[in-house]
C-alpha cells in the first residue's frame, strides 16, 4: 500500500486522475485492492487455505 502512494504521488498526481495521460487511476485501484485484501483477507481463494486442505 505504501509504495502505491509513493508512486501516485511522486510520479501519477501531477499527470491527473485518467490513465490516458499517465495519471493515478490505476495505482490507485491497485491501492484500494490492497487496502481491501489486507482488512479483509483473501478467504477461500487465499493460497495457504487451498495449501491446508490439499496437505492436511
Amino acid at each position: 500500500s505504501f509504495t502505491m502512494v509513493v508512486a501516485i504521488i511522486s510520479v501519477h498526481f501531477e499527470n491527473g486522475l485518467f490513465m490516458a495521460n499517465n495519471g493515478y487511476e490505476f495505482g490507485l485501484a491497485l491501492l484500494a485492492a490492497s487496502v481491501s485484501l489486507a482488512f479483509s483477507g483473501a478467504g477461500k481463494a487465499a493460497l495457504d487455505n487451498f495449501l491446508n486442505k490439499k496437505f492436511s
